[in-house]
């Protein structure tokens, strides 16, 4: 006989990274959040801008 289906048996959707995560120490998916990418983005130009101090190369 079949044994009825467990309501759990159901897949549950995973997130659409769109092809953007990260990968844990675990293994773990870590999604690429749009804020993610902007902070990174602004720590870059932050690190490379000039300080008043420092004088840019021409």
């Amino acid at each position: 006989m079949d044994q009825p289906k467990d309501k759990s048996d159901k897949k549950v959707k995973s997130p659409d990274f769109h092809g953007a995560a990260l990968i844990d120490d675990n293994g773990r998916e870590i999604p690429i959040t749009e804020d993610m990418v902007q902070n990174a983005i602004s720590d870059l130009n932050q690190k490379v801008a000039p300080s008043p101090k420092r004088k840019s190369r021409s």
